[in-house]
Order: structure tokens, then C-alpha cells, then sequence
């Protein structure tokens, strides 16, 4: 249950600061991620996937802290293999891989993949 509750918590805080850093530099944040910068017409949207991430990261914080916790195990776990797959794609079929890309991938999948144990436990 510990280990459960570290990872959910780690992955909740992870999408809060990336999303942070997503709303802050969202130009840096995209050329970090995809290798290339983003127009001033898309800063907009780019800031309104960061805060969606952030209050994705904030309900799931605040869910890790109350037992059982299927629901934010459920979204974070959903959510992490979307995105590490929605990545994956990306960086194979596309000339848009910025330095954080991969390691995002990595990541993502990496949580996912070690909340669907948790999961089968409910």
C-alpha cells in the first residue's frame, strides 16, 4: 500500500510541475519536448492543456491521500500509457523529437505500466 501510494503521489506531482512548467514557457516547454517551437496562436492552447494537467495532477494528489483510491489509480494509470503511447508515436513516425521526448516516454509508460498491478487488486 505504501509503495501504491509513493508512485501516486510521484505521478500526480510529476503531471503538477510539468504542467507548470507547460503554462509558464509553453514555446520552451513544446521545443523541449517535440524539438521545435510553437507559434503565438498556439500558446493559448498549450497553456489550456497546462492547466488541464495541472488539475489532473491536483485531483489525483488529493485522491492518492484517501483509501482505497481506484479512481485516480484508474485515471493516472489510463492517462500515463495514453500519453507514453501518444508520444511513442510521435517521436517514430515524426521528425519532431525534442530532448525530453524519449525520456517522457519512458516515463509515462514506466508509470502506467507500475500502476496496473494495483489495479487488478480491486
Amino acid at each position: 500500500m505504501r509503495r501504491s501510494f509513493l508512485l501516486l503521489r510521484f505521478s500526480a506531482g510529476f503531471e503538477v510541475l510539468g504542467g507548470i512548467f507547460a503554462f509558464v514557457m509553453p514555446v520552451r516547454f513544446c521545443t523541449l519536448l517535440f524539438g521545435h517551437s510553437i507559434d503565438n496562436e498556439l500558446v493559448g492552447i498549450a497553456r489550456l492543456f497546462a492547466l488541464a494537467i495541472i488539475a489532473l495532477g491536483f485531483a489525483c494528489w488529493e485522491a492518492s491521500s484517501h483509501a482505497p483510491m481506484p479512481n485516480s489509480r484508474k485515471s493516472l494509470c489510463g492517462y500515463n500509457i495514453a500519453v507514453g503511447i501518444l508520444l511513442m508515436s510521435i517521436g517514430v513516425s515524426q521528425d519532431v523529437i525534442g530532448v525530453l521526448l524519449w525520456p517522457g516516454v519512458f516515463i509515462h509508460l514506466a508509470i502506467g505500466f507500475l500502476l496496473l498491478p494495483g489495479l487488478r487488486k480491486q
